[in-house]
């Protein structure tokens, strides 16, 4: 077999065997690079402890809950119509060139709302732009019109043999289903304009000068009944101050969970559990060093045969 394997290469035209190996090599990068980050990933999931949403750090986190609704933010799929809080709906058109046939996207509706993320102790915001998310339900389904996007199959995933012009495809994360989230967490508090605190300083100010006696009589320094340019400056201090205290106590924060800025720091929602997605991560990295060896032992192999350029 091997002198077989010999008397091919050799009888190979140059230019195609250096094409061959180029795309060997080719390969043997760009797995060596998948397995690089791969491994990566499967470190950082695996060596990141579950947060809690009050007590998460600023930064790169790990959290779990249910994946909830913004008030007054429902979201329905363009497919089934069904509620969820992410979507990603897609239309394949088949074409058909002698013998071959393949598919060309013609319709690509991924949801980018945000929803909230709930746990036991609070709650966050979850925006899923650029986010790798793995769904809930994965439906495909086959059809000649595009009508048939609305047929959605009752079962998980349809197995078909590919009959229909156009295949339809369903991607759902769907309320109260309990994800997995890694992302960049960042509190966001709600400010008040400084006009805003101004107009409430001065309608304070309008409400004490209806009871003067009441609220003004402590600001009348030498006691002549009446209110002196100096001493209004100390009434809208003390007004301002007031206000201040009130809107501290109804400001509120947000956590957010995005796309981390560093792209190296992963970036993942999924509804399945966290334990499933870090053994699928170190699978494919063993996988990716496995057909690496064997690449690069082939590698190896057409090199004693024949060198792709002289030496």
């Amino acid at each position: 077999m091997f002198s077989w394997l010999e008397n091919e290469i050799q009888g190979m035209p140059g230019i195609d065997y250096q094409v061959l190996y180029g795309i060997l090599l080719a390969g043997l990068a760009f797995l060596i690079y998948y397995a690089f980050v791969a491994f990566r990933r499967y470190r950082i999931m695996s060596g990141t402890a579950t947060s809690k949403v009050r007590s998460a750090a600023q930064g790169h986190v790990e959290l779990k809950g249910l994946a909830e609704f913004m008030q007054n933010g429902v979201i329905q799929s363009p497919f089934s119509g069904n509620r969820c809080v992410w979507y990603h709906c897609t239309v394949d058109k088949r074409k058909r060139t002698g013998k071959r046939t393949t598919w060309t996207n013609i319709s690509d509706e991924c949801s980018s709302q945000l929803f909230r993320l709930v746990d036991d102790t609070g709650d966050c915001i979850i925006d899923p732009d650029h986010a790798h998310v793995i769904p809930e339900t994965d439906l495909t389904w086959y059809g000649n019109q595009t009508e048939t996007r609305n047929r959605v199959p009752a079962k998980k995933r349809i197995v078909s043999l590919n009959l229909g012009k156009y295949r339809f495809r369903e991607r759902l994360i769907r309320p109260a289903t309990t994800i997995y989230a890694m992302g960049w967490f960042k509190t966001i508090y709600s400010n008040v304009s400084e006009e805003s605190i101004d107009e409430q300083v001065e309608d304070l100010v309008k409400q004490w000068k209806l009871q003067p006696h009441r609220y003004l009589s402590e600001f009348d320094i030498d006691q002549n009944g009446k209110i002196q340019q100096g001493e209004w400056k100390a009434v809208r201090a003390a007004a301002r101050k007031q206000v201040l205290a009130k809107i501290s106590q109804r400001q509120r924060e947000y956590h957010v969970v995005s796309r981390p800025d560093d792209e190296r720091h992963p970036y993942i929602l999924s509804a399945l559990d966290e334990d499933v997605i870090v053994a699928r991560k170190r699978l494919k990295a063993y996988a990716s060093l496995t057909l690496a060896f064997l690449l690069f032992s082939t590698l190896v192999t057409l090199f004693s045969i024949r060198a792709p350029l002289p030496i």
